[in-house]
């Protein structure tokens, strides 16, 4: 589909809640560009979309990135999860080529055992702590073949140093989650802009280091790349695969991330919180 063929969108609400601003023309060029995004990380591997022959967009929305693969919908068996339900009936609705499903906070997804060649998103581990992140690398590597990829991003370093300015143009003082990013290597933020808001309790705000992305889920999946800014020029992106082997068992209960953020945090606007979610050079 060409660039200028925009189909039917969905609403201006479904389309905040998965681009962080409501604008029809942001919401249909975003996903175009996170699905070329995505198809520069697959390169890295010397692979298309196309030689894949089922994929899954783990936390889809209501199709954001997906309205733009309906050629690789007549090659690929497409599937689409998010816990969203109502933005799961839209993309039921209007998304032909994708077979679209609720899923729950915690696993497990309703799919077999090495089921896909291909799991891809943009921006989920961007708002789960670390035991829902570490309970979905297993469920993810658990649905992924031997061999099979997955491209997942994180907000690294370029979107925690805005968070950093934005608590001091508040007046509040970063060291304690400067603190944490460095030690822990992963900041879980609380009190955010989708605290309150449509989504569960669970779903916040969270941003890692690399070295902890390369210590932590290494134990999950061998990684590939890991390319700075290489989601919508803001959050980072990772190529990882799925070795051989059984699969890791899951810690008995990790210590909670030392991130909650002073009071004044509580005051940044909303829009602080959207522009950190996604962000284009130039917009």
């Amino acid at each position: 589909m060409a660039d200028t063929d925009v189909p039917e969108l969905p609403g201006s609400d479904l389309r905040w809640r998965v681009a962080g601003h409501p604008d029809d023309v942001w919401f249909w060029k975003s996903g175009g560009v996170s699905i070329a995004n995505i198809g520069t990380m697959l390169s890295i591997a010397g692979k298309s979309f196309t030689d894949y022959s089922r994929a899954l967009e783990f936390g889809c929305g209501c199709g954001r990135m997906l309205l733009h693969l309906e050629d690789v919908g007549a090659k690929v068996e497409l599937h689409g999860v998010d816990i969203d339900a109502e933005a799961i009936a839209w993309a039921q609705a209007h998304i032909p080529w994708v077979r679209c499903a609720v899923n729950d906070g915690l696993p497990p997804l309703a799919f077999p055992d090495a089921h896909f060649d291909l799991v891809f998103n943009q921006s989920v581990f961007t708002h789960l702590d670390e035991q829902y992140q570490d309970a979905w690398l297993a469920e993810l590597r658990r649905i992924v073949k031997p061999g099979g990829d997955l491209v997942l991003s994180v907000s690294g370093e370029h979107p925690f140093s805005q968070l950093l300015q934005a608590h001091r143009e508040a007046g509040a003082d970063p060291g304690p989650l400067l603190e944490a990013y460095r030690t822990r290597g992963i900041v879980f933020v609380e009190d955010d802009g989708w605290k309150g808001g449509p989504f569960p309790d669970f779903y916040h705000s969270t941003f890692h280091a690399p070295w902890y992305v390369f210590e932590h889920w290494s134990r999950y999946f061998d990684i590939k790349a890991y390319v700075v800014r290489g989601s919508l020029d803001f959050q980072d992106y990772l190529l990882l695969r799925r070795p051989e082997g059984d699969l890791p068992p899951l810690p008995a209960s990790a210590p909670p991330v030392p991130a909650r953020a002073p009071g004044a945090l509580r005051k940044l606007p909303r829009r602080l919180w959207r522009e950190l979610k996604y962000r284009v050079r130039g917009r």
